[in-house]
C-alpha cells in the first residue's frame, strides 16, 4: 500500500482546533482503506494554546500516526511548507490547512488521480470551481493581481493552463519536489514551487475545489507585505 503524509501549519489556531481534530478524524476514516496515512503538524512558534492542544490531541489518538514538529519562533508560511517537504518519508504529500477552507473529501478525490492519472502535482483551483470564495474584497483582489503579474512574467504558467498559483491545498509526488529549493518564507511559497516545477517540467494538473472560507480565526496573510513578498518572489525565482 502506497503512504501519504498530510501535512498541516498551526499559527495561533487555538479557536478553531476542535472543528479540526473533528475533520482530520473524518479524514482518517475516508482514508483507512485506501492508503497509508501519517500526519504532520507544524506549529510555526505559536504564542495561544495551540502547542498543548496539538500535544493533547496527539496523545489521547493514539491510533493515529502524528508528529509534531516545532518552530520556536514564527518563521512564516514558506518555512512550515519547507519543513513538510524534507519532513515527509511517504510517497505523497498533502498541504491541508488547519482552516479547512476546503472539504476534505477532495482529499480522497487527490489521492486516487495522483496515482492513476501518473502526476507529479495536482493543484486545487477555487477558479475552476465557479463559486464565490467567502473573503473581503481586498483579498480578491489581492489574488487576482498577484496571478496576473506571475502569468505576466513567467510564461511556464500559460503553457501549463493553471489558474490558481497561490492555493496551498494539493497533492504532491514527493520524490519529484524534494530538491526544490524554496526561497520565500510566505504564502507566496505556494507559487515559487509550482513555478520551480514547471520550469523542472513536472506533470502537474488542478481540479476544482470551492473554497468556503473561514468559519474560525482569522487569516494570518497581511496585504502589504504580501505584496510585496510577491515581488521579492518573482525577483528570487529569476535569479535562481
Amino acid at each position: 500500500m502506497k503512504s501519504i503524509t498530510i501535512a498541516t501549519p498551526f499559527f495561533n489556531e487555538e479557536e478553531g482546533l476542535d472543528n479540526f481534530f473533528s475533520t482530520l478524524k473524518k479524514i482518517n476514516e475516508l482514508l483507512k482503506n485506501l492508503i497509508d496515512v501519517k500526519y504532520l503538524f507544524i506549529d510555526d512558534g505559536s504564542i495561544d494554546k495551540t502547542k498543548s492542544k496539538l500535544i493533547e490531541f496527539k496523545n489521547a489518538n493514539q491510533n493515529l500516526d502524528i508528529k509534531i514538529f516545532f518552530h520556536k519562533t514564527n518563521k512564516g508560511y514558506g518555512k512550515t511548507l519547507q519543513n513538510s517537504i524534507i519532513l515527509s518519508e511517504t510517497d505523497f504529500l498533502i498541504t491541508y490547512d488547519s482552516d479547512c477552507t476546503y472539504d476534505y473529501r477532495l482529499i480522497e478525490k487527490l489521492i486516487k488521480m495522483i496515482q492513476t492519472d501518473k502526476a507529479d502535482i495536482i493543484n486545487v483551483s477555487y477558479k475552476l470551481a465557479q463559486k464565490e470564495m467567502d473573503v473581503s474584497y481586498l483579498r480578491k483582489i489581492l489574488s487576482w493581481g498577484s496571478s496576473l503579474v506571475y502569468k505576466t512574467i513567467f510564461p511556464e504558467i500559460k503553457k501549463y493552463n493553471i489558474s490558481v498559483l497561490t492555493c496551498s491545498f494539493r497533492i504532491y509526488d514527493i520524490n519529484k519536489i524534494k530538491h526544490i529549493e524554496l526561497k520565500s518564507n510566505d504564502f507566496n511559497c505556494c507559487a515559487e514551487l509550482l513555478i520551480k516545477s514547471m520550469k523542472k517540467k513536472l506533470i502537474i494538473t488542478e481540479i476544482a475545489g470551492e473554497n468556503i472560507g473561514r468559519k474560525f480565526g482569522e487569516s494570518k496573510m497581511k496585504i502589504l507585505r504580501n505584496i510585496f513578498n510577491t515581488l521579492k518572489t518573482i525577483i528570487l525565482i529569476k535569479l535562481d
